[in-house]
């Protein structure tokens, strides 16, 4: 009895002894308080206090994006010009003709009267601006009116008289013919007009030895040096200008020639050939040539940068170039002389 109740004392003991070394190993490893016993014994300073957990700050929720009210469109303008017109009237016409509607046509005819008012009113413009630019004034190359255009036709007709009579001075006209030719039959009454009018002097040449009956009051010789030939006459009648000095010949008719374009061929080769002046030759024409490229060859030169930031300066050296043009029926005053 005494043998149990010891073995049973040890036994308690050696379960306490085991019990608490399993503790203090457990809390050595465990607790950071026991674990730092080198800091020294759990007497001399508290336990670490944890701190409190702040609490969470309640996040704000992000507010929420605006909706913006929906920008009202700004209404889109056309200017209705000569380009947009240009480029819709064939589209609105198309779109008519293959959906005949009322509204397609009605859009086609209206934008198309815009156009015609739009014309209208350029052309009511132009004719006010013409009105007073006597430089742009149409009646200088040849009146309008009945009145100034019969001084014209009496002036033009002086001047083709004198011009020629100048012209005849310088040179002489060549009429090749032979005698069994119909039409120089038919032309020789026309040179002896140019002969009895202007005085004009003609050398009629005989390519086959004869001559032609009414000749008597004209100069006749043969050709045996070959003129002919050389001057590649292949038909008669045939009429040439000649120059007096041997300077310069020109054809003026093959064939049957009338007596206007005979007279107006002899006045353009002599402007040609330096016999008279341009302003001789302007006087003889039935429309004066007024240009703004007159003395000068080719085309005009300007200032770019002036022609793309002033307006009025192309206007104006055009202008110049036919600011002395002479209006018909009118003299240049001469202050010197008072007339």
């Amino acid at each position: 009895m005494g043998v149990i109740l010891k073995n049973t004392i040890l036994a308690t003991l050696l379960l306490a002894n085991c019990f608490n070394a399993s503790a203090a190993s457990s809390t050595s490893t465990n607790s950071p308080f026991y674990g730092d016993k080198y800091r020294g014994w759990y007497w001399f300073e508290d336990p670490p206090v944890e701190p409190e957990n702040e609490p969470e700050k309640e996040k704000q929720a992000a507010p929420a994006a605006e909706t913006k009210p929906e920008e009202e469109k700004k209404e889109e303008k056309v200017r209705l010009d000569v380009a947009w017109l240009r480029s819709k009237i064939p589209e609105y016409q198309e779109v008519a003709i293959n959906n005949p509607t009322r509204e397609n046509i009605a859009r086609y005819m209206y934008v198309q009267r815009y156009m015609l008012d739009m014309g209208s009113r350029f052309a009511t413009k132009t004719t006010e601006f013409n009105q007073f630019e006597s430089e742009l004034d149409e009646s200088k190359r040849r009146p309008m009116s009945t009145f100034s255009l019969n001084v014209f036709k009496d002036d033009t007709k002086k001047a083709i008289s004198n011009v020629i009579s100048a012209i005849n001075e310088k040179s002489h006209l060549w009429f090749f013919f032979s005698s069994n030719c119909a039409y120089c039959k038919k032309q020789l009454p026309l040179l002896k007009e140019l002969k009895i009018r202007f005085g004009m002097n003609v050398l009629a040449i005989s390519m086959d030895g004869s001559v032609l009956p009414g000749m008597e009051d004209i100069e006749v010789v043969v050709d045996k040096t070959n003129v002919a030939q050389r001057f590649g006459v292949q038909f008669t009648p045939t009429m040439f200008m000649a120059l007096n000095d041997g300077t310069g010949f020109t054809k003026i008719g093959e064939g049957l020639t009338t007596l206007p374009l005979m007279q107006d061929r002899i006045l353009l080769s002599a402007r040609l050939k330096n016999v008279i002046t341009d302003e001789q030759y302007q006087q003889t024409q039935n429309v004066r040539e007024i240009n703004v490229l007159t003395d000068t060859d080719g085309t005009m030169l300007a200032d770019a940068e002036l022609i793309e930031n002033d307006p009025g300066y192309l206007a104006e050296i055009l202008k110049a170039k036919l600011a002395d043009s002479k209006p018909v029926g009118a003299q240049l005053f001469n202050s010197l002389s008072g007339e």
